[in-house]
């Protein structure tokens, strides 16, 4: 992925505690220190821990943009196949002709992302041979998890399918950390010099090994950025996640949101040649999470019919519509941004599975330090059930006797989960 370097001031960061949110939360940043380079890091899981976000939070902060043009050829079937006919096209061009399979008929696909000119400071390990988009195999990569509004197909042709895994384990991806890349996403920044910030990228070392990787984009708290939340960004990447992470400090505001900008990104790196990315994305498995006003925005950014499952961390948004299940977590000891300010959330989700999880003793910000808290676990757990098909891990959060349900840490309410 040729990508410029970006010279940015990283002003410093406020210190205070972390607490969870609705459209009220608030709190202090933790400190990245110095400014920050586009260098690749290689490593774990291992976090910062430090202080976490809060503020005052920007309201409802933009209206979530939509990220390129909608597909419009059809609506998927359940099957989830996708039919060998009609070639895909590279880069983005229209496909127009061949039938499709029994699973419905596929959009008009490869929409190119309006994100913004990319960045080209700092080269990304290509990982291996890639596709060249060819014909699509039957069964293909969407589901019935897939879109049923966005109508997007995938370009990646997997050669191996995802397992299961204990999400309270790190996963076998050695992860790779691209700072400071990508489009210019949200709103003039004071944290950067009051210029418009940019992304950092979470993502496996190797992406040659034959899977189609799901895309995760993550909201700071207000005030914060990504390194307060490295342990639990680099445990999603530590399991296969692509983790698009906005730099912004302010995850609520802008047009488009910073977190639906992310998705565009990736989604036009995904059919560009020259990234590292390139056919190794599973576009139709996109996941949202983000903490205190970051939930808040993680919620908002559920409304991009793209994104197919969310787990907002101490902060909500009620009356989106959603196009896939969410995960609501707070913290029972949260007085920054209380689980009642989570409960209206929870309350206006009526088409889609939804819980709501809150958790015993739980600050705005005690999660957060290790991939063992029943935090990052849960949210880890959610996205592999949801975007990896992770069946054998399903039973944590749907059936009569969820294995969440049962645990006397959590007071959990449910829709549409009971089977």
């Amino acid at each position: 992925m040729r990508m410029r370097r970006v010279q940015m001031v990283a002003l410093p960061l406020l210190l205070g505690a972390l607490g969870c949110g609705n459209s009220g939360d608030a709190g202090p940043a933790g400190g990245t220190g110095g400014a920050r380079d586009s260098a690749v890091e290689s490593g774990g899981s291992s976090g910062t821990g430090g202080s976490a976000s809060g503020g005052q939070s920007g309201g409802a902060g933009g209206q979530v943009g939509t990220g390129g043009s909608k597909q419009t050829g059809g609506a998927p079937g359940t099957g989830g196949q996708v039919g060998t006919g009609g070639q895909v096209g590279t880069g983005g061009s229209k496909q127009t002709g061949g039938a499709t399979g029994a699973g419905g008929q596929v959009g008009t696909g490869g929409q190119v992302g309006t994100g913004g000119s990319k960045q080209t400071g700092g080269t990304i390990e290509a990982g291996g041979q890639v596709g060249t988009g060819g014909s699509k195999q039957t069964g293909g990569t969407t589901g019935t998890g897939s879109n049923p509004d966005g109508g997007l197909t995938s370009s990646c042709v997997p050669t191996k399918t995802w397992g299961t895994l204990d999400p309270s384990t790190a996963g076998p991806f050695e992860v790779q950390v691209e700072k400071n890349i990508g489009p210019g996403a949200g709103n003039p920044d004071a944290k950067w010099n009051n210029e418009v910030p940019h992304f950092n990228l979470y993502r496996p070392k190797d992406l040659s090994q034959g899977y189609c990787h799901p895309i995760i984009t993550w909201g700071n708290g207000t005030g914060d950025q990504p390194p307060t939340y490295e342990v639990l960004i680099k445990q999603l990447a530590s399991h296969g996640f692509v983790v698009v992470a906005s730099l912004s400090s302010q995850t609520a505001a802008g047009t488009p949101l910073p977190q639906v900008a992310g998705v565009d990104w990736m989604i036009q790196e995904n059919d560009n040649p020259s990234s590292a990315l390139y056919h190794h994305l599973d576009t139709t498995k996109i996941g949202a999470t983000g903490h205190s006003q970051g939930g808040m925005a993680t919620t908002m950014t559920g409304g991009d019919p793209r994104v197919t499952a969310i787990s907002p961390i101490c902060g909500s948004r009620a009356n989106v519509t959603l196009h896939g299940p969410a995960l609501l977590i707070c913290g029972g000891a949260d007085t920054m941004v209380p689980c009642s300010s989570v409960q209206s959330a929870f309350d206006s989700i009526k088409t889609v599975p939804v819980m709501m999880a809150e958790l015993a003793g739980v600050t705005h910000g005690s999660w957060i330090g290790s991939i063992k808290d029943p935090v990052m676990v849960g949210t880890t757990g959610w996205m592999r059930v949801h975007l990896m098909n992770d069946t054998a891990n399903r039973g944590m959060f749907y059936g009569a006797s969820c294995k969440v349900c049962s645990d006397s840490k959590w007071k959990v309410q449910r829709k549409m989960m009971d089977q």
